[in-house]
């Protein structure tokens, strides 16, 4: 079914339900699992076949959220500070060594007890691992089966806080993520997985830490979002994971399901090209003046969101968030800045210079809603740039779109690292990269961070941001999951339970 008409029949659907018409037996749906039988979760798009093989896996399977088979050394607090894992505690060594003391007593899914040659193996075996942490990476040192030195070759203050992303888990030696069977030390462990259709973990008794509470989870891939919230509402699903911002009410109205809030952890962005030619000042300047994030998060998020003036959450920044500034809402001076660098109008209100049309191609990728497009492509047609828009429904087609070329690009940056710079790390900021990997205290970097961001926002006018937007589940009757945390990859499924 077309995307377009998908969303139509929701509408109708949610409606009808409203009502208490529709849906499944025109009565009362099913009500959640218990647990023993299984709870089903409907998630994103399946990675796993789609980032390579071997060395080049992903994270196992999901690509947004951590199904509970695989850990990090490291964990990421709620609270976006770094909290003991496999790894219990660790020091600086000198001004280039960090010393991990591994935790006792934990092994695999089958069987293997966990080791430092584990964890020197995750690191250096594989190539699907974060740039941040390798690129200053010189080797590691295995000092005992429970200890083990990380040794760079440029000082990094804030390796632990990178060490918490689940894309870098620590799997057996000489495996991989895509090893059959998958085989972590996470509370779940895989007893079923097809590609693109489901993967059943059960709970791993096993584990070192708190137990699961439910005994076993399915989770279903559903890209297309409208057919996750279908499946919710229908009963074929206990729990939609990333429920379109735009359809709380709507399920909420509907009386089959609730809506539970994660605190924002994401934030939706507007980025200038860094691949290609990047558009002239006074147009990136245009379009910060053009975008009115009120607007966006009304009609786009349905209210859910927050106006941004950051791409990192302002919990990771500290008191140091207040000190951020943005490019406000002001199309009157965007019209300005345009007719002062020569673009005029034409006929059909569309501005051109030298014989060229002033039309941005704007790119999204899945996890943004195709409605955040055309809202932008409004906003700035009121001042007369002119934008063409491609929307890639997977990961492969979005891949496909930023390859050929594009001006702009609707993303959602997300905050999976302790490291307050780690959104910015990545963009043209000058020293200050250099600067926030030496800091000696966390409100040093968070400085760093803010001093960076106004570079971009700002100074450069690279980045338009949005709108800080909180990861949404969608919950049928005694579904209950707990400890929500502002970045989905680090949401515990342990924390799930279900009662009828």
């Amino acid at each position: 079914m077309p995307r377009f008409v998908r969303a139509w029949a929701l509408v109708a659907y949610v409606v009808l339900a409203a009502c208490g018409g529709g849906g499944a037996g025109d009565g009362a749906l099913p009500g959640a699992a218990d647990g023993r039988d299984g709870v089903r979760v409907a998630v994103t798009e399946d990675i796993w076949p789609l980032t390579g093989q071997g060395p080049a896996s992903k994270a196992f399977a999901a690509g947004d959220l951590s199904v509970g088979v695989y850990e990090p050394l490291l964990r990421l607090g709620t609270d976006f500070t770094v909290q003991p894992g496999l790894a219990e505690r660790w020091e600086m060594v000198g001004d280039q060594t960090w010393r991990f003391h591994l935790r006792r007593g934990v092994s695999f899914h089958d069987g293997r007890p966990f080791t430092a040659d584990d964890v020197v193996w995750s690191w250096t075996g594989r190539q699907f691992l974060s740039a941040a942490v390798t690129g200053v990476l010189d080797r590691i040192d295995k000092l005992d089966d429970h200890t083990v030195d990380f040794v760079l070759n440029s000082p990094n203050l804030r390796l632990p806080e990178q060490l918490v992303h689940p894309e870098g888990p620590i799997v057996p030696n000489g495996s991989h993520n895509d090893s059959t069977p998958p085989a972590g030390t996470g509370p779940f462990k895989v007893v079923d997985y097809r590609p693109r259709q489901r993967v059943v973990v059960e709970r791993h008794d096993g584990y070192w830490g708190e137990k699961a509470r439910l005994e076993q989870v399915t989770f279903v891939f559903m890209p297309d979002p409208a057919e996750r919230v279908e499946a919710l509402l229908a009963g074929e699903v206990d729990v939609a994971a990333n429920v379109p911002w735009a359809s709380v009410a709507a399920i909420e109205a509907s009386g089959r399901a609730t809506v539970a809030r994660a605190p924002a952890g994401a934030t939706q962005v507007l980025s200038f090209t860094t691949a290609g030619a990047l558009p002239d000042r006074e147009v990136r300047q245009a379009v910060a003046l053009a975008v009115d994030r009120s607007a966006y998060i009304t009609a786009v998020l349905g209210g859910n969101g927050e106006p941004a003036r950051s791409l990192s959450p302002p919990a990771v920044l500290g008191t140091a968030a207040s000190q951020l500034a943005v490019v406000g809402f002001d199309p009157a001076a965007a019209r300005r800045t345009l007719d002062d660098a020569g673009w005029r109008a034409g006929p059909d209100g569309v501005r051109a210079k030298d014989g060229r049309r002033l039309t941005l191609a704007l790119v999204a990728g899945p996890a943004l809603p195709e409605e955040g497009l055309r809202a932008i492509q409004g906003q700035l047609r009121e001042v007369g740039i002119e934008v063409a828009t491609r929307h890639g429904a997977d990961i492969t087609t979005h891949q496909e779109f930023r390859q050929r070329g594009y001006d702009l690009e609707l993303a959602m940056p997300n905050q999976n690292d302790a490291n307050p710079f780690f959104l910015l790390a990545g963009r043209a900021a000058g020293g200050h990269a250099d600067v926030a990997r030496t800091a000696d205290s966390r409100q040093g970097v968070q400085q760093v961070a803010v001093a960076a961001t106004h570079t971009q926002v700002v100074d450069e006018l690279l980045v338009v941001p949005l709108a800080h937007v909180p990861r949404l589940y969608g919950l049928r009757p005694g579904m209950h999951l707990a400890d929500l945390h502002p970045s989905a990859i680090n949401q515990s499924w342990a924390a799930l339970t279900a009662s009828r």
